[in-house]
C-alpha cells in the first residue's frame, strides 16, 4: 500500500484552517498541528499532555487541543496534538470520529458507517 492524501478542514466557531495533500497515517493515533494555527483558528487547549512516540523512536510530550474536523462530505469533533516542528498529520482517533477508514488496497478513504451516526 502507499500513501494517502487528503484535503482537511479544521474549523472552530473563530476560524478555520485548511489544507490539501495532508497525509493520512494509521499509525498515529492523533492528528497533529503546529500550534501556532491551533491558537489562530482559536482550538481549545485541553489541560493533558500526551506522550508520543515519533518514527525515530523518541519520546515527547504533546500538547493537546479540541476543535472539529472535516474530510470529504463527513465532520465530528478531533483531538489534535501539537509539539515543536509538527507536521499536519491526521490520525486514526480522526478517521474513526469521522467514520472512515483506509482501504488497504486502493489507498482511499472508506466510510465505515453511515454518515451523520456516531455509535456509543
Amino acid at each position: 500500500m502507499g500513501y494517502t492524501y487528503v484535503e482537511l478542514t479544521v474549523f472552530t466557531s473563530k476560524g478555520e484552517y485548511k489544507e490539501r495533500g495532508v497525509m493520512v497515517d494509521t499509525g498515529a493515533t492523533y492528528t497533529t498541528l503546529p500550534q501556532n494555527i491551533l491558537e489562530k483558528i482559536g482550538a481549545f487547549k485541553l489541560p493533558t499532555k500526551v506522550p508520543l512516540e515519533l518514527g525515530d523512536r523518541r519520546t515527547i510530550e504533546a500538547e493537546t487541543f479540541a476543535a472539529s474536523a472535516k474530510i470529504a462530505d463527513r465532520e465530528g469533533p478531533i483531538i489534535i496534538a501539537s509539539f515543536e516542528n509538527a507536521k499536519p498529520l491526521i490520525g486514526v482517533q480522526t478517521l474513526e470520529s469521522l467514520g472512515l477508514k483506509v482501504n488497504p488496497v486502493t489507498g482511499e478513504l472508506e466510510e465505515t458507517r453511515p454518515k451523520g451516526i456516531a455509535y456509543l
